[in-house]
């Protein structure tokens, strides 16, 4: 990022940072979350989460490149605990993605 965020920006970044933490909590229990086969639908679900992460008198301010940035980082951590869930879980999800 070559630019300075503003400051709803830098509130919303911190927020999915909190996120992030909370996911490694869960990976460091060995806890996953299930993200659905079809890639789709996983892109909309993390859209989704990370737009609710920003506060609706925010969203005006936050420019789309921090938004994919949120998202790129929350999939990768949220990815990371597919290899955690249930084996029959796991080859459903490998069929459309390898991991």
């Amino acid at each position: 990022m070559s630019e300075q965020l503003n400051e709803a920006e830098t509130r919303f970044m911190e927020r999915v940072e909190r996120r992030i933490e909370f996911l490694g909590t869960l990976l460091a229990a060995e806890l996953g979350i299930y993200l659905p086969p079809d890639e789709k639908k996983r892109a909309h679900a993390i859209q989704t989460v990370v737009r609710m992460t920003a506060r609706q008198k925010e969203l005006p301010y936050i420019r789309p490149e921090i938004m994919q940035e949120a998202t790129r980082t929350l999939t990768n951590h949220i990815e990371a605990m597919q290899k955690l869930l249930p084996n029959d879980v796991q080859y459903r999800n490998r069929l459309r993605k390898h991991w």
